[in-house]
């Protein structure tokens, strides 16, 4: 296992989970979340974070199998579409999303699973009781952001997607349903001025180092095309509050990162590991309690 590995994680106890992930030891927080439910519930086990590269991926995935002490875990960027291919199988969401961030076992098989867009949706839909009345405008479709876009197709009025190829935001568009069209980037002030919910699914602004937004140059300008109710919600949570979220909140508007998704994810992704270990109410608490 280690000769596919970038990091060198310690594993001691009886099973373990993984993030997998390009360098998910700079700051992921699904261990530390897995961490506290396991002791939560007394159960011998640990999630580490596993540094892999693409060319590397399909050789881990073949050691994790074949280790019985795996348990599953989380698949961070930018391995959940390519980590699909190599699975035993695939839930139907992951399946129809075409990606996977979260992986149990099986007997001997490993199964895809994407938890994504769950957590996304129930953060969202607590922030707007009227969502469904609301249109919206994702940007970024990687893996979290086909699976945020997948699940929140059916709970708005219309959506909007949009991703730097074109032709990406076409091809999901077509596939998510009726409801769903494609723009192009950078979005227009037009576009935005009708948006209810605008959605962040990039990369732009994680960690401290990046201060840029999904919009571009002109984003001042296209947060202030939005209406005064709309909600701008950021899949970062690293940091809390990105850039885009800066803008949004100086002009006043409802914001919110990505925290509450990563905890409602992990919940369902542990509990998918972890089948009858600990009462969800249980993992829930322990994982918010984490920090």
């Amino acid at each position: 296992m280690q000769d596919f590995l970038d990091n060198a994680p310690r594993i001691t106890t009886e099973k373990f989970a993984a993030i997998l992930g390009l360098t998910p030891s700079k700051g992921a927080r699904s261990p530390l979340l897995w961490n506290a439910a396991f002791t939560a519930g007394g159960i011998d086990a640990a999630m580490v974070p596993m540094d892999v590269t693409p060319e590397n991926l399909a050789g881990l995935v073949a050691a994790l199998k074949a280790d019985k002490r795996y348990i599953g875990g989380a698949v961070a960027v930018p391995h959940k579409q390519e980590i699909a291919k190599l699975l035993d199988r695939l839930e139907p969401e992951a399946e129809r999303i075409g990606a996977v961030n979260a992986i149990y076992r099986d007997g001997d098989d490993l199964v895809g699973a994407n938890t994504d867009g769950a957590g996304a949706l129930s953060q969202i839909a607590d922030a707007l009781p009227d969502l469904a009345s609301r249109k919206a405008v994702l940007i970024g479709l990687g893996g979290a952001g086909i699976a945020v876009a997948a699940y929140l197709a059916g709970a708005v009025k219309e959506l909007v997607v949009a991703n730097r190829t074109p032709v990406k935001a076409q091809e999901a568009a077509a596939k998510l349903g009726a409801h769903v069209s494609a723009a192009a980037l950078p979005l227009t002030a037009d576009l935005l001025s009708e948006c209810g919910v605008l959605v962040n699914c990039t990369s732009a602004g994680y960690q401290d180092g990046d201060a840029g937004t999904p919009l571009g140059a002109d984003a001042e300008a296209l947060i202030a095309a939005l209406p005064e109710h709309a909600l701008v919600y950021d899949i970062i949570y690293q940091p809390t509050e990105t850039a885009l979220l800066k803008l949004a909140a100086a002009r006043g508007l409802k914001v919110q990162n990505g925290l509450g998704m990563n905890l409602d994810q992990a919940v369902i992704a542990f509990q998918k590991a972890n089948p009858g270990a600990l009462p969800i109410d249980a993992v829930r608490d322990a994982m918010r309690n984490a920090g």
